[in-house]
């Protein structure tokens, strides 16, 4: 389930956490049932001419590939809600994991710039 929960947060997003919810919680809950509607849906949304979503689109089947090869061979048709905390943990870690970098560098990126800017006024 955690796996599945990672492969949740890179099928339904673009740029950042924005959750299509509905897919997100029929993965969850209908394990085998919730990864079917969101490959459909991950493919429906690209264009077939080349360009930045036809590349993201390469990216994410990629990387759903690499996590899916951890997967059991069938996935559970239903679970219960206890059971579906490892889904969850998995899709946060994941945002968490990727958005962390990006995240350190704008906040000590404007600080470091803050930093020098006040020590060439201080000398001056």
């Amino acid at each position: 389930m955690y796996i599945l929960g990672q492969i949740g947060a890179i099928m339904c997003h673009e740029r950042g956490p924005r959750p299509a919810t509905n897919v997100l919680t029929t993965m969850a809950s209908r394990p085998a049932e919730g990864l079917t509607i969101a490959l459909a849906e991950m493919h429906a949304q690209c264009p077939p001419r080349r360009g930045h979503r036809r590349t993201l689109l390469q990216w994410k089947q990629k990387e759903i590939q690499r996590l899916r090869s951890a997967l059991p061979d069938t996935l559970p048709t239903a679970v219960s809600a206890q059971t579906q905390m490892p889904f969850w943990a998995g899709y946060c870690q994941y945002w968490e994991d990727m958005l962390k970098p990006q995240i350190e560098r704008d906040i000590d990126g404007p600080a470091l710039t803050l930093i020098d800017m006040t020590r060439g006024r201080a000398g001056a």
